[in-house]
C-alpha cells in the first residue's frame, strides 16, 4: 500500500523530515518528505503494510511533538494522487546523505 498525505503544523525547521523517515526505516517500510516553502507544510509518501502505514500515520494525527524539537503536525490530510516516493527531497534511501544536526531524539 503508498499513500502520500501534507502535513501541516511545526513541521519545518523541527527534523520533521528526518523523523518521519528515521521511523519508516524503523519498520521497514519506505518514505519520502518533502519541505513546501511557499506553505510550510511538509508532503509525505509512506509505503508498506497497512498496519505500519496506520502506525505512524495515527501517531502524526496525536497533535503531540514526535521528537525532541518538538515537530508537532496538527493536520495530516491524504492527497488524492500519490507522490512518488523517488521524487521528494529526502527518502529512506538518500537521509544519509543529508547533514542533520546530531542528538535530535526521535519519538515517532
Amino acid at each position: 500500500m503508498i499513500r502520500s498525505f501534507r502535513v501541516r503544523g511545526k513541521v519545518q525547521g523541527v527534523m520533521f523530515r528526518q523523523t518521519f523517515i528515521r521511523a519508516c526505516q524503523k519498520r521497514n517500510i519506505d518514505g519520502g518528505a518533502t519541505n513546501c516553502w511557499k506553505s510550510d507544510d511538509v508532503l509525505i509518501t509512506i509505503e508498506g503494510s497497512e498496519k505500519q502505514l496506520y502506525e505512524i500515520i495515527e501517531r502524526l494525527k496525536l497533535n503531540k511533538p514526535i521528537n525532541s524539537w518538538n515537530a508537532t503536525p496538527v493536520e495530516v490530510i491524504e492527497l488524492e494522487n500519490i507522490i512518488p516516493i523517488s521524487e521528494q527531497e529526502v527518502t529512506c534511501h538518500n537521509v544519509d546523505h543529508f547533514n542533520w544536526t546530531p542528538g535530535v531524539e526521535m519519538y515517532l
